[in-house]
């Protein structure tokens, strides 16, 4: 058995590891305020940002989706022919 001077040991060593950390939070969370700051103030006009985006790019989109399904799904055929 391992004397209990071991055990202190290990749990100071322990709590040692999280000291620090919430100063990194605390300036984590604000960074995060400020983001959801930033977006809320700026929703309107990214929303139609991204409107346009996707209305340009709708076409090349499908495209790329109906390929990745289509690729997906001859690969099944082929692994149920060659089983």
């Amino acid at each position: 058995m391992k004397p209990i001077g071991f055990y202190i040991i290990c749990f100071f060593i322990y709590l040692s590891f999280g000291c620090g950390e919430y100063e990194r939070l605390a300036i984590e969370k604000d960074s995060q305020r400020t983001a959801d700051s930033l977006f809320r103030a700026h929703k309107d006009s990214l929303s139609t940002i991204a409107d346009s985006l996707c209305a340009l790019n709708y076409s090349d989109y499908l495209q790329s989706a109906i390929d990745s399904v289509t690729a997906v799904q001859i690969e099944k055929i082929n692994n149920l022919i060659n089983k």
